[in-house]
């Protein structure tokens, strides 16, 4: 009887122990070498940022603001150089709608893209050329209309203030609404090791990243 008892007390007690060990977690102290759980996070990735818009608008301003007599007077001299119409026309024309565009637009587009690189989101010169000349020309339109003589200087400095703030304004902002972002880091994602031989660990993708 006593035998018997104590047969089924070991028996009771290595029942007991096994759903223990077999319900116990695993805990990373009983991974093997190398098999821990690994979270990936993406490495911090250095993003530079571009000038603030009143920098990069001054810059661009005060570069229309000399390309805009140097382009009146450029064009002055050219279209004295033949006494054909058409060749006047075009030698006085061209000058004065693209050169004050063209300082403004360089001025913005080199400084904006300073320290930007490819990743960071560069500045579109061309962009901001095009908005820059639309509104230089619509500006020289609208001074003649108004009667306002470029010929003195008092009529050239004053419309060259104007048309530089408004070239300044037009060519940055079109450069920042167009200007393609920098690209978001990728988010953390876990990996599970797997035990069994020849098939790899579970990756855990938060859903956030997947796109609908």
């Amino acid at each position: 009887m006593r035998t018997s008892t104590l047969l089924l007390c070991a028996i009771a007690l290595t029942l007991v122990s096994t759903q223990a060990a077999a319900a116990r977690l695993l805990l990373p102290d009983d991974l093997p070498p190398g098999a821990a759980a690994v979270s990936t996070t993406p490495s911090a990735v250095s993003v530079n940022e571009p000038p603030s818009f009143g920098l990069q608008f001054g810059v661009a301003a005060g570069a229309g603001l000399i390309g805009a007599p140097l382009g009146f007077l450029l064009a002055n001299v050219l279209g004295n150089l033949s006494n054909a119409l058409i060749p006047t026309a075009i030698l006085g024309l061209l000058p004065m709608g693209l050169v004050a565009p063209a300082f403004t637009a360089i001025a913005a587009w080199l400084f904006g893209n300073w320290k930007l690189t490819e990743a960071d989101g560069r500045f579109n010169f061309w962009l901001g050329f095009a908005a820059a000349a639309v509104v230089h020309i619509a500006a020289t339109v609208i001074a003649g209309f108004a009667g306002l003589s470029l010929a003195g200087i008092p009529g050239l400095i004053l419309f060259s203030v104007i048309d530089g703030a408004a070239m300044g304004a037009a060519s940055v902002g079109a450069m920042r609404f167009f200007r393609k972002p920098s690209p978001s880091p990728s988010p953390a994602t876990a990996v599970l090791p797997s035990f069994t031989p020849s098939v790899s660990g579970t990756t855990f993708v938060p859903l956030t990243s997947l796109p609908f």
